[in-house]
């Protein structure tokens, strides 16, 4: 039973991967980190998160519209390294608590918060410590790009991004 609940959820990561690699940023094995391009930014509302930047990169709908993939990058304008490591969620029991889970977008026209989506081992659709553009580590000056994917209702057509630790990024448009 446990192997067959294994299997499934990798069969569900794999249905969703052409989604999530539908973004150019997404569809290399490591974070592309050059020529993003820049959605709206935010600062830092937290000592936490001095002296970085947030920015929206991204905002991408499968061909269907159901799937929602949105590239968001932390650029470290300080002089010292940063471990960015904290953008967990507390809403959910992902199976990874040390996913980016506490990323998530909000629609100002429904007024509802949409959290990033789970696969069936509960795992997090979304950047962390188990997915292969993991970097917690960021430079001063370096600028590193993250995911997340989402559910959203098809006729919706910008989100406001909420990165834990930031200001918001109001009106992030989808395409």
């Amino acid at each position: 039973m446990k192997k067959s609940l294994q299997n499934s959820g990798i069969a569900v990561l794999m249905l969703a991967l052409p989604f999530v690699t539908a973004s150019s940023a997404l569809a290399h094995p490591a974070p592309k980190t050059e020529n993003l391009d820049s959605l709206g930014t935010a600062g830092s509302n937290d000592s936490i998160s001095s002296g970085l930047i947030a920015e929206a990169n991204a905002a991408e709908r499968n061909e269907s519209g159901d799937l929602l993939s949105v590239t968001w990058s932390i650029e470290n304008s300080g002089s010292t390294q940063v471990v960015f490591n904290w953008p967990y969620g507390t809403t959910y029991m992902y199976h990874n608590p040390n996913s980016y889970s506490g990323v998530t977008v909000t629609s100002s026209d429904e007024g509802k918060r949409y959290h990033p989506l789970m696969d069936s081992e509960g795992n997090c659709l979304c950047s962390g410590n188990i997915t292969i553009d993991s970097k917690s580590e960021i430079a001063p000056g370096e600028k590193v790009a993250y995911w997340s994917m989402f559910s959203v209702p098809t006729d919706i057509d910008e989100v406001d991004l909420e990165i834990p630790g930031f200001d918001v990024i109001e009106g992030v448009p989808i395409s």
